[in-house]
């Protein structure tokens, strides 16, 4: 039986996301948002919406086509939208620089996943022309 609050499910990768943001960083910036908001810190309604798309049983367009779901992520983004008009513009400016660092943060962290994908196992290969001369 499915428990909502249960978190057991396996989740989708960054792939999932490559469709709606044709960017590997952003793919993962929007995947690791998700995974805030199934946190709970949003509400019930994003908090069962990310639930939904991380563990694959509902695509992020089809999720946002659901009434309760579209309100409650409108309501957010109002809400942002409000807090950001109210800031100076060197908040928002700092607000800028978090968010570039954040992007750039994820952006390494996928390029070491990839360097330790391309690292044979056990280090270097048994194999190797190393040190050979003719």
């Amino acid at each position: 039986m499915n428990h909502p609050d249960r978190q057991t499910d396996a989740e989708v990768g960054d792939a999932e996301f490559l469709t709606d943001t044709r960017d590997r960083v952003q793919a993962r910036a929007l995947r690791k948002q998700l995974q805030q908001l199934a946190g709970g810190e949003a509400g019930r309604a994003l908090q069962e919406m990310a639930k939904e798309v991380l563990a694959g049983r509902v695509g992020l367009r089809e999720a946002l086509r659901v009434p309760a779901y579209a309100e409650a992520l409108g309501e957010r983004v109002n809400t942002f939208r409000k807090d950001w008009e109210r800031m100076s513009p060197e908040e928002q400016k700092a607000q800028r620089e978090e968010a570039q660092r954040f992007l750039d943060a994820q952006r390494d962290e996928i390029e070491r996943e990839q360097d330790e994908q391309q690292k044979p196992a056990g280090g270097s290969p048994k194999h190797s022309s190393r040190g050979w001369q003719l």
